[in-house]
Formats: structure tokens, C-alpha cells, sequence
């Protein structure tokens, strides 16, 4: 008799499949809950796993290729209330499971559960437990050069840096405070969980003026997630900043005129270079 239940348990261990995880973690799943890493209220994260269950198809064990898990699934009563999720597509390789948090969520660890079932190969379903923590401050920004001056009418440009410290990537949008409503524009960015990257923002003013504003980075997930990062603009009305400006881009003057101030851009920029050298 114990014999058989030794036997009985080695089989039941023996049919247990491996759950290995791709994203945003490489990890096989041993010990559960797993740690998917920091998201933002409201953000979604996209957990991915292989399709190998490593063990030989149960129904059809002499072919050699290992069973194959058919779909990942979230066990809906273990997700979080105000939470949303979707079921990775039959089939698919990787298996993508998307869990999006509430945009209300408070800061804190939260656990949910994702069930794996292979429909054809007969291995047994599986159940395996993760977790997310929640923070809103996955975003860092920077400016390269926090005042920048151009000629009225021209664009001054502000470069920022922004990194995406968090699990999920992310759209975030880029608007201006402080300035006239007539000199900012709107600006959208799409950055990847765990990158890095120059976003280019856009003041033009219509007056000699040097204002101080503030620019605001917002993701679309929820309101807060948001870095502020302080700046100014100087607009000059004399005409070596005018031809500089002008010599960056498309000049606002008529067409006659255009080559005269093409000119003048080119004698700017080299009288700017001589000073530099």
C-alpha cells in the first residue's frame, strides 16, 4: 500500500508541466507569487509566457515533441477589484496575458491568478499566483537645457529626457504651463517599460518676452503618473537671432524674400561658430 502511494504521488509530480515566464520577467515558475515588477495606476502590463509545458503529450507520448499549453487564462475572482484583464488567444506564441490596474489604485503589492490549460495533449491545468506592485512614480524626466531662446515667431525647442522606470509601457503626453495659450502646443510619446529616450518640445512666441513656465509629463493611464520639470523662454526681436532661428527651419517671411534670409542664416551660424572656435 505505501508503495502504491509513493507511486501515485511520483506520477501526479511527474505530470506537473513547467510554466515558464518570458516577460516582463525571465523566470520558470517555481515558488509562487512571482513578482512582475512596479506598474502606475491605471498602467498595463503584458505578462508573456512559452508555450512548452516540458513534458512528453500525455495522449501521445511516443512523438518526441512535448505538450503545449493552449491558453493562459486570469482566474477572475483572484483579480483585484477596479481591475481589468485579458486572456491571452489560443494558440499564440508567446501566450500574452494583459492585467491593467485600476487608475484609482493606491500604492501597495496586489495578487492575482493565472490559470494555464492545454485543450488537445491532455496535460493537467495549471494555477500559478503573481504579483504587482503599484507606484505611481515610474517615470523620471529631465531637461537638457532648461532655458532656450529663439527669435519671435520660431521655435524654441526643449530637449527632455524621460525614462520609464516601471513593468509597463506607456503613452504620455507633454503640455505646457504658465505660458499664453497661443504659444504651446500639445505633444503624445510612446515610451517602452524600462527605456530611455529624447522627447523634443515645441515653444513659439509671437512677443519679446522671456517667460517662465513649467512643462508637464502625463501618462494617459492616470493622472498620477506625472513629472513637472521647470523652464524658460527668451524670444529676441534682433536680426542675427532672427536669421539663426530662420536657418532651422522653414523662415516666416515672403518668398522673395526667403533666399535674403537663407543668407543671412548662414552668415549667423558662422559668425556663431567663429565665436565658439
Amino acid at each position: 500500500m505505501y508503495k502504491q502511494v509513493i507511486a501515485i504521488l511520483f506520477l501526479f509530480v511527474a505530470s506537473v508541466g513547467a510554466i515558464t515566464l518570458l516577460e516582463p520577467v525571465q523566470q520558470t515558475v517555481g515558488e509562487t507569487p512571482i513578482s512582475l515588477g512596479v506598474i502606475g495606476p491605471g498602467q498595463t502590463i503584458a505578462v508573456k509566457f512559452a508555450r512548452d509545458t516540458g513534458l512528453p503529450a500525455p495522449i501521445n507520448p511516443t512523438t518526441g515533441k512535448n505538450a503545449l499549453w493552449d491558453q493562459a487564462s486570469i482566474v477572475t475572482p483572484t483579480l483585484p477589484a477596479g481591475w481589468g484583464s485579458k486572456d491571452s488567444l489560443k494558440y499564440e506564441n508567446p501566450l500574452t496575458v494583459y492585467v491593467t490596474s485600476s487608475p484609482a489604485a493606491e500604492k501597495g503589492e496586489y495578487n492575482f491568478s493565472i490559470a494555464f490549460t492545454d485543450e488537445y495533449e491532455g496535460t493537467p491545468t495549471q494555477v500559478a499566483d503573481f504579483k504587482v506592485t503599484v507606484d505611481p512614480d515610474v517615470l523620471d524626466v529631465g531637461l537638457v537645457e532648461p532655458t532656450v531662446s529663439a527669435g519671435i515667431g520660431q521655435p524654441a525647442i526643449f530637449q527632455l529626457v524621460a525614462k520609464n522606470k516601471g513593468a509597463a509601457s506607456d503613452t504620455f503626453t507633454i503640455k505646457a504651463s504658465g505660458l499664453p495659450y497661443d504659444w504651446q502646443f500639445t505633444k503624445t510619446f510612446f515610451l517602452p517599460r524600462g527605456k530611455e529616450a529624447s522627447v523634443y518640445f515645441e515653444v513659439v512666441g509671437n512677443i519679446q518676452k522671456e517667460v517662465p513656465f513649467q512643462i508637464n509629463i502625463t501618462s494617459i493611464s492616470s493622472s498620477k503618473i506625472t513629472k513637472t520639470a521647470n523652464a524658460r523662454v527668451v524670444t529676441t526681436s534682433d536680426l542675427f537671432q532672427d536669421a539663426k532661428s530662420a536657418s532651422l527651419g522653414l523662415p516666416l517671411f515672403p518668398s522673395a524674400e526667403q533666399q535674403i534670409y537663407a543668407l543671412f542664416g548662414l552668415v549667423a551660424n558662422l559668425a556663431s561658430q567663429t565665436k565658439l572656435s
